[in-house]
């Protein structure tokens, strides 16, 4: 009795913890994790601090995932890296930051990161629970689809004074109560719903879509709820209007154009009826370097289309191709593109974290330290033109600076030991995603398909932020730990499992 009320629990809390995933600023969040002062809140940290007791009594009796080993190589470089500054004697320049509330604060965000990862590698246990875990995983996106599509309404101007309405629930949901151009869903801003639509849903979804793998009831022989999803999800994140969230869906598509060539080619002796099944016969029989191009002007012709009609929305995007069709624009031929698509401040910072990174190679500045070494190691440039860097480092400097991007703030606080143990445990989890791929099991080929996706959208979307605490990264690993768990495993099928 007490055993099913246990397992009931933790289905309950799991299946929370999925779904809370897109609110990832929430209002609420507890005084001891910064509270009000820091940016990212995920939801999902209160379903995830109960399954984290209910998890670690038994945790040390388990057979882990082998992918845990590299991951602990790393938070254990990453402890000597930020705990060096303080057997140096390191301080602090400015008065109201300090070594130590840095180190304080973002060992936190990296333990939250690590906490959640954790818990998603090791929840699923059988096939029936990474089931489970992606019906409810798909569910989160529902409702974040279902938001972002009644925030359309107001970005479309289809219902008068519907914003006005839209911001007072989003406070309730987020630190910032949206932005009348564009859809920002449960998350802070729309760079990151984006992001988090792309980098963590993309994915899964488009390789359900192109494996034919569903977790809810099939509608027909070809149509899922999954594909429906996926047109769904690509209409929201146009109208996001995040540089960074088309480039890692462009990105993510193109490459998953290879996935689907490739189970089409090993259907293409099955005979089909209908027309498109017929057409799609006869492309098959094209050559191969004919079929890749033909499959790459449509992909760019359909993204090509998707970008224009947000240009039109949005200058914000026109501003990435206006510097090629109008010479006289304001923008000097010197800065280029990096001006024209606002990036300009974003090689700054990650200039600077490399000169950081030379001066201190080995393991870094420690956890946080970025923020004090970036103005005394700032590259010559006019900071006139880039008012961004102006805000950051005057008139005081008291603003925390980071790096805004994944690698090359590990490169600044980690060094070349701390980034070559991240990018050791990035190996580890590409090579179970090629095994994967490569099995003759659908199920795994399917789990294989969307972890290389998710590891491409993870190193794409990188260059875009560099916290520890948005939990996007942290699932997909998770997700490709658990998945080839399960399936190679023996010991985990007599496992309980969370169902």
């Amino acid at each position: 009795m007490l055993k099913d009320a246990y397992q009931k629990i933790k289905k309950i809390l799991w299946a929370a913890f999925l779904v809370s995933l897109p609110v990832t600023n929430f209002p609420y969040f507890p005084t001891a994790l910064g509270g009000s002062k820091v940016s990212v809140r995920p939801l999902l940290l209160y379903p995830l601090l109960i399954l984290v007791l209910i998890i670690l009594p038994g945790l040390w009796k388990r057979k882990l995932p082998r992918t845990l080993l590299p991951f602990l190589v790393f938070i254990i470089v990453v402890l000597i890296s930020t705990f060096l500054p303080f057997l140096n004697g390191a301080t602090s320049e400015i008065s109201e930051l300090t070594i130590t509330s840095r180190a304080i604060r973002t060992l936190v965000t990296l333990i939250l990161g690590a906490a959640i990862y954790l818990v998603v590698s090791i929840m699923p246990t059988t096939e029936e629970d990474l089931n489970f875990t992606l019906k409810w995983f798909y569910i989160g996106l529902i409702i974040a689809l279902v938001w972002g599509t009644l925030q359309l309404i107001y970005v479309l101007d289809l219902i008068p004074l519907w914003w006005r309405y839209m911001k007072k629930v989003q406070q309730y949901i987020s630190v910032t109560r949206g932005y009348p151009s564009r859809i920002q869903g449960l998350t802070q801003e729309p760079s990151w719903f984006a992001d988090q639509l792309a980098a963590l849903y993309l994915p899964w979804i488009y390789s359900a879509a192109i494996m034919g793998k569903t977790v809810f009831k099939r509608i027909n022989k070809w149509l899922t709820v999954e594909t429906i999803l996926l047109v769904w999800l690509i209409v929201i994140l146009t109208f996001t209007f995040s540089r960074s969230g088309y480039v890692t869906a462009v990105v993510v598509i193109g490459v998953g154009v290879f996935f689907w060539l490739r189970k089409m080619h090993q259907q293409k002796d099955v005979q089909q009826k209908g027309f498109l099944s017929k057409t799609l016969q006869k492309f098959l029989l094209l050559p191969g370097y004919l079929r890749f191009l033909l499959s790459s002007v449509v992909l760019v012709a359909i993204l090509g289309v998707a970008l224009y009609v947000a240009g039109k929305q949005s200058e914000y995007i026109s501003r990435m191709w206006i510097y090629w069709l109008d010479y006289s624009t304001e923008f000097e031929v010197a800065y280029g593109v990096k001006s024209i698509v606002g990036f300009g401040p974003r090689f700054i910072y990650w200039e600077t974290a490399y000169r950081i990174f030379t001066e201190h190679p080995f393991l870094g500045v420690g956890l946080g330290n970025y923020t004090f070494y970036f103005q005394d190691l700032l590259p010559a440039t006019q900071l006139g033109k880039i008012p961004e860097l102006l805000k950051v480092i005057v008139p005081d400097r008291s603003s925390i600076i980071t790096a805004k991007n994944y690698f090359a703030r590990l490169l600044a606080e980690t060094g070349l030991v701390g980034t070559a143990a991240f990018i050791s445990f990035l190996f580890a989890l590409l090579v179970k995603s090629f095994h994967s791929w490569l099995s003759k099991d659908k199920e795994l080929k399917f789990w294989g398909a969307g972890a290389i996706l998710g590891l491409i959208a993870f190193l794409v979307n990188s260059f875009s932020y560099d916290s520890f605490a948005i939990p996007n990264p942290w699932v997909l690993f998770g997700l490709i730990t658990a998945s080839y768990h399960c399936f190679t495993s023996p010991e985990t099928q007599n496992k309980e499992t969370i169902n």
